[in-house]
């Protein structure tokens, strides 16, 4: 009877042993403030080396005296550095401890950076839609010119063919021969587009 006691209790502690043990060592690693009175001292280990956890039991954390009994600049530093990060790590407590508004500056930083960028977006835009506007402008320009230089061609005397400059051969007509024109012997230079100029001496439709 004695024996089998005996391999029962030898039995439960193998078992118990590893749970209880893993049990330690997690609390341990999570709660690596709890043999401190101030964090001061936490944050002198932890530069140190001697404490390290990068995800901390945020819950368990701020109900330490570590935490409460800091000032709230610092608390509210490392309630900032939780909800971004979405852990704690011990690296931030030093962080807000040497400087509680370490967080608020960088992520404010950070924002604004953003909202510059932001606001050049904009200005581009506004940039190329003003380099859009001018190229229409000068097109539509260039379009008014080239239709007025046409509405002249048509239904003024500049609208006379340049190669025939002692007459007026409108430059939309057909192309026109000698019978077809009451003019003789008058001026042609080249481009000579109704061939009035046959011999290629000046003077057109000869007779």
């Amino acid at each position: 009877m004695i024996r089998i006691c005996s391999l029962f209790v030898i039995i439960t502690a193998v078992v118990i042993s590893p749970v209880v043990t893993t049990n330690f060592y997690a609390y341990a690693v999570q709660a690596i403030w709890r043999d401190y009175e101030n964090m001061k001292d936490l944050v002198n280990d932890i530069r140190n080396g001697n404490k390290d956890d990068d995800n901390l039991d945020w819950d368990k954390f701020r109900d330490s005296s570590v935490y409460k009994t800091e000032n709230e600049d610092i608390r509210d530093c490392i309630d900032l550095a939780n909800k971004v990060g979405g852990k704690l790590g011990d690296y931030e407590i030093v962080r807000c401890f040497d400087n509680a508004n370490y967080y608020k500056e960088k992520y404010t930083d950070e924002k604004g950076t953003k909202n510059e960028q932001d606001a050049s977006k904009p200005q581009e835009v506004n940039q190329s839609q003003s380099q859009q506007e001018v190229n229409q402008s000068q097109s539509k320009n260039e379009l008014d010119v080239s239709q007025t230089q046409n509405s002249s061609d048509v239904n003024s005397p500049e609208g006379c063919d340049s190669s025939y400059p002692d007459i007026c051969i409108s430059i939309t007509s057909a192309k026109l021969s000698c019978f077809d024109i009451p003019y003789k012997n008058f001026k042609v230079l080249l481009p000579d587009r109704h061939e009035f100029d046959s011999d290629g001496d000046g003077i057109g439709c000869e007779g």
